[in-house]
């Protein structure tokens, strides 16, 4: 009878290792996207920025736009020093790459991380000096373009006064052509 119950523990045991082994297999296919993502913008080499500067440069407008709203969402959703700095370039190229004050205070915050590299350095250098003297000529043409609309304005103004005086003139010569043309009757009529 022991015999029996040992033989009856041996499916138990079996079915026991089975189960044991099925739970420690992991088949849960979202195990692998846990995995850090290729982050193509991560790069932050001189090499890598010039690549992303040529290649921006080739895009037309619309593709420089949609790219730039991408980056700018990327680097909200998961900052780094890479993003910073193609964000820095982009915004060379398109004015979808976000506000340059800012753009330009998050590079002087990163800048020390590359005090290694001299290259790299040179280049934060320059575009953040190309940055700065984009910044100050959208400002100048704003403020340029400000005392435009107040002589426009006047310009509009002198515009609708000159077609009344044109109409005032057109009336007076009208009005001596008639004269004339009476005084011409009249001197017929007191020639005959």
């Amino acid at each position: 009878m022991l015999f029996l119950q040992r033989l009856q523990l041996i499916p138990c045991l079996g079915l026991i290792v089975l189960l044991s082994g099925c739970a420690s297999f992991n088949s849960d296919p979202v195990a692998p996207a846990t995995q850090p993502a290729y982050d193509p913008y991560a790069h932050s080499g001189i090499d890598e920025l010039l690549a992303f500067g040529a290649s921006m440069s080739a895009m037309s407008e619309v593709e420089r736009s949609e790219l730039c709203k991408s980056l700018v969402n990327t680097q909200k959703i998961s900052p780094s020093s890479g993003k910073q700095l193609h964000l820095m370039l982009g915004r060379l190229l398109s004015d979808n790459c976000g506000d340059i004050a800012k753009i330009i205070n998050e590079i002087q915050a990163i800048k020390p991380n590359y005090v290694d590299d001299e290259r790299l350095q040179r280049f934060i250098t320059i575009n953040t000096l190309a940055l700065r003297r984009l910044q100050n000529h959208s400002k100048k043409a704003s403020v340029d373009s400000k005392p435009k609309k107040s002589k426009s304005k006047t310009d509009i103004k002198e515009a609708t006064s000159e077609p009344g005086k044109d109409e005032s003139r057109l009336l007076r010569e009208k009005l001596e052509a008639m004269r004339t043309i009476e005084k011409q009757m009249d001197e017929s009529v007191d020639s005959q």
